[in-house]
């Protein structure tokens, strides 16, 4: 028995599903599957009645609920409580980084804020992805990080995120420098006709999804190329060596050194900020309580 299968008794017990269930632990329906057979089978228990439509707890599940709750919120607190000691008693938050979700944009705001909240310390982690994701980094939210700075839309907090908007990011045009729209200043969509673009596929970002609505009902020879779901560094090194285009954003200008970024004329833009998870424990939901109650009262970030 470990953590990852007791919280996951907790999400299946929460949505009835094992699909609804494996959609908020971003694996699939048969790893969650797998999960609680091996849990009910370490345990000897059964918690769970199948039928076709969902599952529900047994009188078993029902009685053992509670208690993993109990035990889940008993780690996290002792988890929190030896960071405090181990470090002069300051509450450690940690925040992911990675190439494609730099912590940049938060921590130059903390540095002129941290005075403000002594009580907290922040925390670099290298975010690791999550092979099982289908969301990749973001999965790792409550997990090996705490926070991290991504973006976000409806379509992201429909998950199990909670977002504090620290600004926007801008959409920009990614190519090799030797390709003809390198040289431009600004793209429009018509600079992008007969081209080949890289971009999300449809249903991962609202945002994304306005701005391929936008640009192919302006140009419609424009050439859409799906990707298998939120970019990686291999999508990055796809448009060199195919020499394509791809929408790129504002914190991924310099993310690859055979890469341009030109500015995409478009209105759009990609609200961008702190995510965690939606119950992210004792220690991270005071620092964000903490956060905006600062931003409120001096409007940060300037």
């Amino acid at each position: 028995m470990d953590i990852n299968q007791l919280q996951t008794f907790l999400r299946v017990s929460e949505y009835g599903s094992f699909t609804k269930a494996a959609e908020q632990s971003f694996i699939s329906g048969t790893a969650v599957m797998k999960q609680i057979n091996r849990l009910e089978s370490e345990l000897n228990l059964k918690l769970f009645v199948r039928t076709p439509t969902g599952v529900k707890l047994t009188p078993q599940g029902k009685k053992f609920q509670p208690y993993v709750h109990q035990l889940l919120d008993l780690l996290n607190n002792a988890i929190e409580d030896t960071r405090r000691v181990r470090n002069d008693d300051k509450r450690i938050i940690r925040l992911g980084t990675s190439i494609l979700h730099p912590a940049e944009p938060f921590m130059s705001l903390w540095n002129q804020i941290a005075s403000e909240m002594p009580n907290f310390q922040i925390h670099l982690v290298q975010l690791q992805e999550d092979l099982n994701s289908n969301n990749r980094e973001y999965a790792m939210l409550g997990r090996s990080s705490d926070l991290i700075v991504g973006t976000f839309d409806n379509a992201t907090l429909k998950q199990s995120f909670s977002a504090i908007k620290l600004g926007s990011y801008k959409f920009g045009i990614a190519i090799r420098s030797d390709n003809s729209l390198a040289q431009l200043d600004k793209i429009s969509f018509k600079d992008l006709a007969e081209q080949k673009i890289l971009m999300v596929p449809p249903d991962i970002s609202e945002k994304n999804d306005l701005l391929r609505n936008q640009m192919l009902s302006t140009v419609p020879s424009i050439k859409a190329i799906n990707t298998n779901g939120r970019y990686d560094i291999n999508t990055f090194n796809k448009v060199v060596e195919e020499n394509i285009a791809m929408i790129t954003l504002t914190p991924w200008k310099n993310i690859h050194p055979n890469l341009v970024t030109v500015p995409l004329q478009t209105s759009i833009t990609v609200p961008f900020g702190l995510l965690s998870a939606k119950f992210p424990g004792k220690d991270t939901s005071d620092f964000l309580h903490e956060f905006i109650k600062l931003q409120s009262e001096n409007n940060y970030p300037k």
